[in-house]
């Protein structure tokens, strides 16, 4: 079946009454026929499964047929602070890390970003990002869209970073990712886990001085060195993996 957001206001009573976009989309594009089901969606983490009785590009209406929590909702807290990167790059590190299962993203700017850019330059950027999030969301079965916050700098990042706080950086020695995550597993589950990647090119040495300096701890993610885009949804894959939300 379908999988539409729609506004908490959209269901009522048993009935689902939708307008806008996810109307359009329903009877123009996808051609949705009267007795069809969808589920509908609306971010509280219930899923309404609906049959529809009435489609116009206008306005969709249908009954609810069963009202169920969404099983695709990750059953650990995971924040991404991730340093502005080049390009599409993020665009592509929220449509993955939604389909894992990262909940808060958090686009911080480094010292090595590039651009370099200014409080400003992701507030044009959010419809876009939001809306990017929002169809991610619903393909991965999810039926809670993670959390976009504004851009912060570094020092923000570190001063409102909660739960186990870990710093992805490749010049680590002493410090191990999956130890580190096993030796916390207990905490991670019970106050979720928060994890910096930098942008292209990483973190500067100073960086890391000032994230040990908040408590942060700087981890290696092993001998390969990834790419920014890449080490935050290797490490959220492996925190799923870990706490079995891949499989059991």
């Amino acid at each position: 079946m379908h999988r539409f957001f729609v506004t908490s206001q959209s269901i009522h009573e048993g009935k689902a009454n939708v307008d806008g976009p996810v109307a359009r989309q329903a009877a123009r594009v996808l051609r949705l026929q009267t007795g069809d089901s969808v589920v509908l969606m609306d971010n509280s983490g219930c899923e309404y499964v609906v049959v529809l009785h009435g489609i116009s590009p206008s306005r969709l209406e249908g009954e609810v047929v069963e009202e169920r929590r969404g099983l695709g909702n990750p059953g650990v807290m995971l924040t991404l602070y991730q340093g502005v990167l080049k390009g599409d790059k993020f665009e592509t590190v929220l449509q993955k890390g939604t389909e894992i299962g990262i909940s808060t993203f958090v686009p911080v700017l480094c010292r090595r970003s590039i651009p370099r850019a200014s409080k400003g330059w992701a507030d044009g950027r959010h419809p876009r990002w939001q809306s990017i999030l929002t169809e991610a969301t619903e393909q991965s079965g999810r039926a809670c869209i993670p959390t976009l916050k504004p851009l912060v700098s570094l020092k923000e990042a570190l001063t409102e970073a909660s739960g186990v706080r870990l710093m992805a950086w490749e010049k680590e020695t002493e410090m191990g990712f999956r130890e580190t995550l096993v030796d916390n597993m207990e905490r991670v589950k019970a106050e979720g886990l928060s994890f910096l990647v930098g942008p292209e090119g990483g973190f500067d040495p100073e960086e890391v001085e000032e994230a040990r300096d908040a408590g942060v701890v700087p981890v290696s993610l092993g001998q390969r060195i990834l790419r920014g885009e890449t080490a935050g949804l290797a490490m959220a894959a492996a925190v799923m993996y870990q706490m079995g939300e891949m499989g059991r």
